[in-house]
């Protein structure tokens, strides 16, 4: 199945629910523990009811006698088996068919095929071999006229199954060959072995001139590949579904058990630490969706993308098991816990198809990731685009091919920052004349007219070069959204324009000295007054880390204007023109030596009412409505202003440690691959998070997830860069900038403070999306005035 139309998608969802019935009301916490008791168990029951309600054949194709639902029928149950951590060989089945349906099938062929589609054998997948942590590429395992000989180390479901899948290196040629083997046959000899998590039958398998069928098809190392990403990328599904359950275990204990008075789930560390499976679990979702899309859409990234599902789930899970049963503390260690079986589980599933570290190098190999990148690099087109989107695409990047090079890089080498500002303005200008300036807002106020689809694809491309849009990325992404919904008409018309087209400059003014994360807190007082026959407000208080205020026209402002509430509803927002008397801005110097962040102080500054945004007291409201857009809505910067993960590698190509590719080193390697599972779990995450703002619905949790991963990545990967320069590292090109010089990058770690601090974000994930307990708070339900 290819792009799933509605039609399917809601036959999948339906096909899930009843499943999920099912399993719930089969699975019991005894016969899992039974199951454990005893080397190579299998729930043959909970196979032959599966059997019958058609599981097998729901992935397989027509031709087989399948219900030709593929990948997105199959990653349906096996999320659920990882649910309620039961085991049976849907994987298997579906590898097996799928690498003989890549040669032409004989009968002997259709008849296997028809077999595992039916439920009437079961198989195994048998590629990972003792000593090697990775699946061996030329396996010691041999094939020739004789039959197949060698070992294979323990596989799931060996103990069971009727046929297996292997590799094996054709003694006559030396060549690699995909292999299937019946293991009912004197030439094999299985024996199951006592492990920790003994209901996946396990069993190693020895040969001795087995009889064995040969999948004759042109690149047997290929077929490898592509059967090793196949069930590499179910079992992501199938980790991802074990880890969520792993997860709310942890969070409904949290909320159950009581210490102190009160339960454990109100502690920053177990909230913070419930909160980590949770963006861990929803990276590895991500980048699973993302290799399932490519998959069905035949990209040719998609066993990079599974190899990066692979990595991500396993991390989550192995996180997420671990940390479920701390949280369970000692209860959790026990036999009669639940916790324990998917502690098990993720070890197990982590193992099978051949560790981490052969998977990183899988990664990195299939990603070309040692391979120079080009400018026609496709790897962020977002797969299952409509053609429309694609062609957008094509039109941006050869209009930014066309013109950007004037605006970005050398051309911005050496100039002072009002030439740079001058710059930004010009190249604003271009874009708003081209359609490509606040391409998600309204035609009429010189927006592009597009949606938030449209605007991600010319930010990914616009991207590629060093542009200065910086000063404006406030102004249009951010404040020009929630201006242009709650200014007055006239205001709009005459404001609105001028901001897009790069003449003003605007910025936010949220954060005081006692209010930063913690926005309600605010206390810039506006008071109601008439001045000169005019209602309106005064202000007075200051405000702080307000960027661009220094060249900026107008401001976003929220206020104080109700103290006799509690202290959320007590907020009104407002716009001021920065060159109101009374208004005085102190530009602050940070670390890097740039004062692009400002004081901003306001004595006795008067404003006409008509410059209110939204109703009075209702500010609150208005301001959570900019930080979504903030956090959601804006350009996706992939690196939170710092030098790109593409800058990184191509350094890595370059670097030498002690005379040999830095490339080689295992620790640059492991950073790069999470650098790109990072990155590509994230696009899915945003896209997914953008359709569902163009289809009405509030945003989600995902600005925080990004913002998390992001904010720390920028710091590690900056650190990895200035290591890999070595003593060269610490010199600061003084014509540098943050996104071209690592130097330049790391030193300025604001980008993970600005929009909450990884601690704030972590409580929000834990109360408002998991259910946890609030922090305790002594200013809830009391006037601001009293406190």
């Amino acid at each position: 199945m290819s792009h799933a139309t509605e039609e399917q998608i809601a036959e999948l969802n339906m096909i899930r629910e009843q499943a999920q019935r099912f399993l719930q009301d089969q699975t019991q916490p005894e016969q899992l523990k039974a199951l454990l008791d005893h080397p190579g168990s299998f729930d043959q029951t909970l196979w032959n009811t599966a059997v019958e309600l058609g599981w097998p054949m729901l992935s397989a194709p027509e031709t087989v006698g399948g219900l030709n639902m593929g990948m997105a029928g199959l990653t349906t149950l096996t999320e659920l088996l990882g649910k309620y951590c039961v085991s049976l060989p849907l994987i298997p089945a579906y590898v097996i068919i799928e690498a003989l349906r890549q040669a032409e099938m004989d009968e002997q062929a259709q008849i296997l095929a028809e077999n595992l589609a039916s439920g009437t054998f079961k198989g195994c997948l048998a590629f990972a071999e003792p000593g090697d942590a990775a699946i061996p590429r030329q396996p010691s395992v041999t094939f020739n006229d004789q039959g197949l000989s060698g070992h294979k180390a323990i596989a799931a479901f060996a103990a069971v199954a009727d046929t297996a899948l292997l590799h094996a290196t054709d003694s006559r040629t030396g060549q690699v060959v995909m292999v299937t083997v019946e293991l009912d046959q004197a030439g094999v000899n299985r024996t199951i072995q006592p492990g920790f998590d003994q209901a996946r039958a396990g069993a190693d398998l020895v040969f001795s001139n087995a009889r064995a069928t040969v999948i004759h098809c042109t690149h047997p190392t290929a077929l490898l590949d592509r059967s090793l990403a196949l069930a590499a990328l179910a079992t992501a599904f199938e980790q991802t579904g074990g880890a969520e359950h792993a997860m709310l275990m942890a969070r409904d204990y949290a909320l159950e058990r009581q210490v102190f008075g009160q339960p454990i789930g109100r502690f920053q560390g177990i909230k913070h630490k419930i909160a980590d499976m949770y963006w861990r679990i929803q990276l590895a979702r991500g980048c699973a969706l993302d290799a399932q899309q490519a998959f069905a859409a035949g990209a040719s990234n998609w066993l990079a993308l599974s190899a990066a599902a692979r990595i991500a789930a396993t991390d989550a899970y192995e996180f997420t098991a671990q940390e479920n049963i701390e949280t369970h503390a000692g209860i959790g260690t026990t036999w009669a816990g639940m916790p324990q079986h998917y502690y098990r589980r993720s070890r197990a599933l982590a193992l099978e198809l051949g560790s981490v570290p052969g998977w990183r190098n899988t990664l990195l190999q299939q990603a070309n990731i040692e391979q120079p990148l080009t400018q026609n690099d496709t790897s962020q087109e977002a797969l299952g685009v409509s053609a429309e989107l694609h062609e957008y695409r094509l039109q941006a990047r050869a209009w930014l091919a066309e013109n950007a090079s004037a605006f970005s890089g050398d051309a911005r080498r050496g100039l002072s920052f009002e030439e740079d500002l001058a710059l930004g303005r010009r190249w604003q200008a271009l874009k708003q004349s081209a359609g490509y300036a606040a391409i998600n807002l309204p035609a009429k106020w010189g927006g592009g007219g597009q949606s938030e689809l449209h605007k991600i694809i010319f930010g990914e491309e616009e991207l590629r070069y060093q542009l200065p849009t910086e000063y404006f990325v406030i102004s249009t992404a951010q404040i020009m959204a929630i201006f242009l919904r709650y200014a007055p008409d006239e205001t709009r018309d005459e404001l609105g324009p001028l901001a897009i087209r790069g003449d003003h400059i605007w910025c936010q003014m949220f954060s005081e000295p006692a209010a930063g994360s913690d926005l309600a807190a605010v206390r810039l007082k506006a008071v109601r007054e008439t001045r000169d026959g005019i209602e309106g407000w005064k202000l007075d208080g200051q405000k702080l880390w307000t960027s661009w205020a220094q060249v900026a026209h107008y401001g976003f402002v929220v206020a104080r204007t109700d103290t006799s509430v509690v202290k959320h509803k007590g907020i009104t927002t407002f716009f001021v023109d920065m060159s109101t008397p009374g208004i005085s801005v102190r530009p602050i110097r940070r670390m890097a030596g740039h004062d692009d962040v400002n004081e901003v102080f306001f004595d006795d500054v008067f404003i006409p009412d008509n410059q209110r945004l939204g109703p009075e007291n209702k500010g609150f409201n208005v301001a959570m409505e900019m930080l979504m857009v903030e956090r959601i809505a804006g350009v996706y910067d992939e690196s939170i202003g710092g030098v790109s993960l593409d800058k990184l590698i191509e350094l890595a190509r370059d670097a030498r440690i002690d005379g040999a590719p830095a490339m080689a080193d295992g620790q640059v390697r492991a950073a790069l691959a999470q650098g790109f599972i990072e990155r590509q779990g994230l696009r899915n995450i945003y896209r997914r998070a953008m359709a569902a703002i163009e289809n009405g619905m509030e945003p989600g949790p995902e600005g925080a997830i990004r913002k998390l991963i992001l904010g720390r990545a920028r710091q590690r990967q900056g650190a990895l860069a200035l290591d890999l320069l070595g003593a060269q590292g610490a010199y600061m090109d003084p014509q540098g900038d943050f996104r071209t010089d690592f130097a330049w990058s790391w030193i300025d770690p604001a980008g993970r403070i600005a929009g909450g601090t990884d601690e704030i974000l972590l409580s929000t994930i834990g109360e408002r999306v998991l259910g946890l307990p609030q922090d305790h708070r002594p200013d809830k339900n009391v006037p601001f005035n009293q406190l």
